[in-house]
């Protein structure tokens, strides 16, 4: 055989060779396409997701810098109501001090003043009689004196 006619044989090979490998990248890529656009869409929806999320993450960050502010301020509350107890407490204990040193002062007067002795002894023994009233109601009502009352009861005052 002439080698004219291998040239043309391996050339025929290396033709039939090129036409089936063109074939196998078609084949490839037509079976790509449909891989391709579910890839495409999947990479859509993931990208949609981040959006969404992305915004999400955006919206609780707003709320929690919201809620961050409103917790200082809620905290500056309390703050200025504790310090406000505080200063309150001290002021009830200055008043409880000045009340006692009031209180002491107008005992001691009033030990000293017979005029005021005699007022006392005079008030007491009025309460002491108000507070006896009902006792001595029933001793002059005797009929009555059988009848028990939970609550004070004078009965007929003349």
């Amino acid at each position: 055989m002439d080698p004219m006619i291998w040239w043309i044989i391996a050339i025929g090979i290396l033709v039939v060779g090129l036409i089936i490998a063109g074939i196998g990248v078609a084949l490839f890529i037509k079976g790509m396409k449909e891989p391709m656009k579910k890839i495409k869409g999947s990479a859509n929806n993931m990208k949609e997701r981040f959006d969404k999320l992305n915004l999400e993450v955006s919206s609780l960050t707003h709320t929690t810098s919201e809620l961050s502010e409103e917790i200082a301020v809620k905290s500056e509350k309390v703050g200025v109501l504790v310090d406000a107890s505080k200063g309150t407490m001290n002021s009830v204990i200055d008043l409880n001090a000045s009340v006692r040193a009031i209180t002491d002062r107008i005992v001691t007067r009033s030990e000293r003043d017979p005029q005021n002795v005699r007022q006392v002894k005079q008030i007491t023994n009025t309460a002491d009689s108000i507070i006896h009233l009902p006792e001595h109601l029933q001793t002059l009502h005797p009929e009555e004196a059988t009848e028990e009352y939970d609550t004070l009861h004078f009965g007929k005052v003349r």
